[in-house]
């Protein structure tokens, strides 16, 4: 973890009161299952046209896709999602399909359920949660 991310991580941890308890105790294997909830990171999922399709239902995927095929913008999109490749993770195809929804495109729920594809979990470990918490002599930070 880098710096900022560990002071992210303390600042995370105090503004938990469950963490308290988890903190005095340097239980970090606890605390890095408590901190760990709700922690994603982009993923490597490639999607196409079936599974928009699948994800958000054949109208607002057809609706969707008809967007993206005839937006001259997007014609570099059209063989990705084509061929199942397009990176739904990918910071910039995440902007984008969020940006659909301001374009009547999709609707939000729609567009964060696609978005929500591309996320994978990232859990902390013990370790990190240490190095980030606690000096080597076991105080803390």
């Amino acid at each position: 973890m880098t710096p900022d991310q560990q002071a992210a991580l303390r600042t995370a941890a105090r503004a938990n009161p469950a963490c308290a308890a988890l903190v005095a105790a340097k239980d970090c294997r606890a605390l890095a299952l408590l901190l760990s909830n709700g922690r994603t990171r982009p993923s490597a999922t490639e999607i196409g046209y079936g599974t928009i399709l699948e994800v958000i239902g054949i109208a607002a995927g057809n609706q969707l896709i008809d967007f993206i095929k005839g937006n001259p913008e997007l014609r570099h999109v059209v063989p990705l999602l084509e061929q199942g490749r397009l990176r739904i993770g990918s910071p910039v195809t995440q902007a984008a399909v969020q940006s659909f929804v301001g374009a009547g495109a999709v609707a939000q729920a729609d567009a964060d359920t696609l978005c929500a594809l591309g996320r994978e979990p990232a859990p902390l470990t013990a370790a990190e949660v240490e190095d980030a918490l606690f000096y080597k002599n076991g105080t803390e930070k």
